[in-house]
This record gives structure tokens, C-alpha cells and sequence, in this order.
């Protein structure tokens, strides 16, 4: 297993087919042996910088080529890569850099005047800028810090064990955390989605998610690469040049979460673009519905619409369907642990439930990450005797399918019962046609404790009355989980991932 390290694979792989194309980037198109070459290039910069082995790499940037160059110069000679998030604000970005003694500073150009009224308080000592001309002070352009570096292999003593990339938790109950993930995750990660969602040669890959999240930077991106397949990189998500990319480049697999396919679906031209060339779109991240799998598939032709679930800190995959039917007939699912992988569905104690009742997943595998970097004690609640405890409650049937029921830190406790949010949501949707998106919350309440409360999103053009809207849903829902409160909004808050930011809405509509 030593070989199998992010630098060996992907300098094999540039060796087996140096012609093939790799990446492809608005104008610029780079062959394996290009993209390759460019690693090599930068990890020797950086190791001219003496930074120590296990040293942080921070990166501030939108999807684009370097940013994967980065990540690949990383692994090969021994750094982290610590992705930042490009939609926080400076005092997080900062407590992000120095928590984690980011070394150098990787930034793209069009943030370099975010970055100019705090640079001095980065404990950073380089800073790179990926394109155009430097701005900040002391700063240097990619161009000048690579040139005339050797495009020969690093010579540095790279294990699967070692960190390769730290990504910080979006912080909702607290401070973020910085997750670590080592190579070996990252390549167990990619087998993982390689066995399961039956990748071809001749594919061609769109990722329009974003790299700062594992979503983008290892859902089937690392398939591609490790295989030697092109991904064509869109810089963020947006539906028409989504559209535009699949339809000039032919691309084959796409990977577009939940909350970015229903945008999708919306778009007001899908329907002019040309999408023969795509046969599998594989998504996850959220709740969906069954009309949503139909609609998809249909509108984009789809051979197969794969649902999965995953966590940062399982790198990120854990479950996954194998047919599009799956997602139709058990509406909702998650599918079954990928072949890496044990689960358990636990009780708050750690003993097993029942087939079909309620607990907290646990996970077991080669995939689940080092640990919660500087946080012992953090670590140790969610790793117990080799076991993520992943926070997410879960129920599995007969057939060891399992299904999202909620976060449990999400779950409304109301009159004494137990109410599922997720349950909730999805009865409004089916008994409202009218709902484009609902979000259950809870709220406190002098008679009940928490109340459950309803933030619906309506279709344009649609009104429909809260009464309404109750009466219909008693069909769906035992009356003492039935929406206490009414909201109807526009908005709705979400992670760099597309996942609702709930926390959020309970301060705006008074929970906690």
C-alpha cells in the first residue's frame, strides 16, 4: 500500500498517457504530461521555501486549474493543503490561517484587495498570487515563483498516512473546526467512487462544485484524474454555463449536489441546450424527492441520477445508490455503504437499534479522517474505538438501505415527542405543490418547549394561504408534527456546498 500516495498515481498516470487531456479551464487545456509538469514545478517551489514536512499550504480561490496543481504539489512533497472558503469573512479567514500556521498564502486575483486591510495580522510568510499581476505587498505572481524550477519528480518521502488536506467544518454550533484527511483517505475515497458509479474511458467529467468542499475536490474529480480522464472545471455554479460547458464539451458525467440540480431544473432555457452527450449525474447533500429523480433523468437524458451520502470526515463518501430506480422506489434514500465501509445505527449510548428505528450513523473505514487538527477533545467524541460518530440520524430497512431522518442537533423536541425535520419537510412538499423549498426549524414555545416552524419558499408565481397549506399536510403527518408556525420567505441561507444554513434562520425567527 505504500505506493498508494496522490503523487504516485497521478505521476503513473501521467507516464500512461501523457497526450490524453486533463484538465480543461476556460481557454486553457492541459495534456497529463502539462498538468504533471506544472505539479512538479510548484512542489519544488515550495520546497525551496524549507518548509518542514506536515507544513499548511492555505489556498483562497475559486475553482480554476492551479487550484488542483496546488493540491497535487502538495501531496508530493508532503504539505497540506488548507482550503478556504471564499465566502467568509476576514476574521474567519484569519482565525482559519493562524489556527492552523498556514505557511504560505495562495490567493487568486480577484481577491487580492479582499485580502489588503488584514494581510498583516496572517502569520503567512510567502504569498502567491495564482494569476494576474501582485498587488499586495511582498506578494509574488505563480509565473515568477516556478519559473525555472525542475519539472523532475520531488524526492521526498511521501506515506499514505500523512495529511494532505485540511478543510475547516462550516462552524454552525461553534468554532470551526479544521478536519484532517491523509492521502490514503483521499485515493480510498476515489476507489470507492470508481467501483460504484461504473466510470468509462472516453468519460468526460463537469465539476461545478466548489473545490473548497469535499464535493468538489474529491467526488469523482479524483476518479477522473486518477484514471486519466479529462475534467472540465467550471469555476463556480451556475446553471446556464453549466448547460453551455456540457453541451461545447460533451461531457459525459457531471457532478451537481441536490440544491444546484433543482436550481437546475429551474433554469427557464434547459431546454435549448443539447445534453445527448450526458448519461450520469451523480448528486447528494440534501433531501430530495422522488419528482425531482423523475425530472432530472427525463430533461437531461440521464442513463443513470446516482444519490450519495458522505461527510467531510469520511473524505467524503459513505453511502451510495446503484440504479436510478433505487431513488424512486425508496424515495429519499441513501443507499448502502460503499464496499470500504461498516455502519451502525446507534442508540445516544452506542447500542444498535432495531431495523427500522431510529439512531446516530457510525462509520467504520479506510476513508474516515485523522482527526480535528489542534482539537483532542474534539477528536475523541468523533472517533470512539475506530468509529466516526458522524451526528446524522439515520434508520436503515430490511434491505440495509439507509435514510436520512435529520442532524441530530436539528431534531424538534415538542410536547414530550420526537419530531424529524427532514420527515416534515418532504410532507410539505408532497402535499403543496405550490412549495418550491421548505425548511423546518424549531423555535422556543411556552407550551410545547420547541414549536415546529415552517419556512417555505414558493414557486413563482404561486400564493397559497398557511391554512391551506396545514390542512393539506394533515394527510401526510400525525397532527402533533404539523408546522406550529407559518413562514413564508425568499431567501434561504446556504453553505459554500448548497446545504441550508439553519442555524441562521433560528436566530432570525427567534429559536436558538
Amino acid at each position: 500500500m505504500q505506493g498508494m500516495t496522490m503523487g504516485n498515481i497521478i505521476r503513473r498516470v501521467a507516464q500512461r498517457y501523457p497526450n490524453r487531456e486533463a484538465l480543461i479551464f476556460k481557454d486553457t487545456r492541459l495534456t497529463y504530461a502539462d498538468f504533471n509538469q506544472q505539479i512538479n514545478q510548484l512542489a519544488h517551489a515550495l520546497m525551496r521555501l524549507g518548509l518542514p514536512k506536515g507544513s499548511v499550504v492555505a489556498i483562497f480561490s475559486q475553482n480554476r486549474h492551479e487550484y488542483l496543481e496546488a493540491y497535487f504539489a502538495c501531496a508530493k512533497v508532503g504539505l497540506v493543503l488548507n482550503t478556504l472558503n471564499w465566502r467568509l469573512s476576514p476574521r474567519e479567514i484569519t482565525f482559519m490561517i493562524n489556527q492552523s500556521d498556514s505557511r504560505v498564502l495562495l490567493i487568486e486575483d480577484q481577491y487580492q484587495d479582499f485580502f489588503h486591510d488584514f494581510l498583516d495580522e496572517l502569520h503567512c510568510a510567502h504569498v502567491v498570487i495564482l494569476n494576474g499581476v501582485p498587488r499586495l505587498p511582498h506578494a509574488v505572481a505563480l509565473a515568477q515563483f516556478t519559473a525555472a524550477m525542475p519539472a523532475d519528480e520531488p524526492r521526498v518521502a511521501v506515506s499514505p498516512d500523512d495529511a494532505v488536506l485540511l478543510l475547516y467544518t462550516s462552524g454552525t454550533t461553534g468554532t470551526p473546526k479544521g478536519a484532517l484527511l491523509t492521502q490514503s483517505n483521499v485515493v480510498w475515497d476515489a476507489m470507492a467512487y470508481l467501483y460504484h458509479t461504473e466510470i468509462r474511458t472516453g468519460d468526460k467529467l463537469l465539476q461545478p462544485m466548489p473545490f473548497i468542499h469535499v464535493s468538489g475536490i474529491h467526488i469523482l474529480t479524483m476518479v477522473f484524474l486518477f484514471k486519466g480522464l479529462p475534467v472540465v472545471i467550471q469555476p463556480v455554479f451556475d446553471p446556464a454555463e453549466t448547460c453551455r460547458l456540457i453541451e461545447k464539451e460533451r461531457c459525459t458525467v457531471a457532478c451537481i449536489l441536490v440544491p444546484a440540480l433543482q436550481a437546475l431544473m429551474r433554469y427557464e432555457h434547459l431546454t435549448q441546450h443539447d445534453f445527448s452527450s450526458l448519461r450520469l449525474v451523480l448528486t447528494a447533500a440534501a433531501s430530495y424527492t422522488r419528482e425531482l429523480c423523475y425530472e432530472a433523468t427525463a430533461r437531461l437524458g440521464l442513463e443513470k441520477l446516482l444519490i450519495g451520502y458522505g461527510l467531510t470526515e469520511a473524505t467524503p463518501a459513505v453511502t451510495m445508490t446503484e440504479h436510478t430506480g433505487e431513488t424512486l422506489w425508496k424515495e429519499n434514500c441513501l443507499g448502502w455503504p460503499i464496499w470500504t465501509d461498516d455502519v451502525r445505527v446507534v442508540t445516544p449510548e452506542g447500542a444498535d437499534v432495531p431495523i427500522g428505528d431510529v439512531g446516530e450513523l457510525l462509520v467504520h473505514g479506510p476513508n474516515v479522517f485523522k482527526g480535528y487538527l489542534g482539537l483532542t477533545e474534539a477528536t475523541d467524541r468523533a472517533l470512539r474505538d475506530g468509529w466516526l460518530w458522524t451526528g446524522d440520524l439515520v434508520r436503515m430497512d430490511s434491505d440495509g438501505c439507509l435514510f436520512f431522518v435529520d442532524r441530530s442537533k436539528d431534531m424538534i423536541k415538542s410536547g414530550g415527542e420526537n419530531i424529524y425535520a427532514v420527515e416534515v419537510e418532504m410532507a410539505l412538499m408532497q402535499a403543496n405543490p405550490e412549495i418550491q423549498e421548505a425548511i423546518v426549524i424549531a423555535t422556543p414555545d411556552d407550551k410545547w418547549g420547541e414549536a415546529v416552524t415552517a419556512l417555505l419558499v414558493l414557486k413563482p408565481g404561486h400564493s397559497v394561504a398557511p391554512e391551506v397549506i396545514t390542512e393539506r399536510t394533515r394527510t401526510e403527518l400525525a397532527s402533533y408534527k404539523l408546522p406550529k408556525k407559518i413562514h413564508f420567505i425568499t431567501e434561504v441561507p446556504r453553505s459554500i456546498s448548497g446545504k441550508v444554513q439553519k442555524h441562521l434562520l433560528r436566530k432570525t425567527f427567534g429559536g436558538q
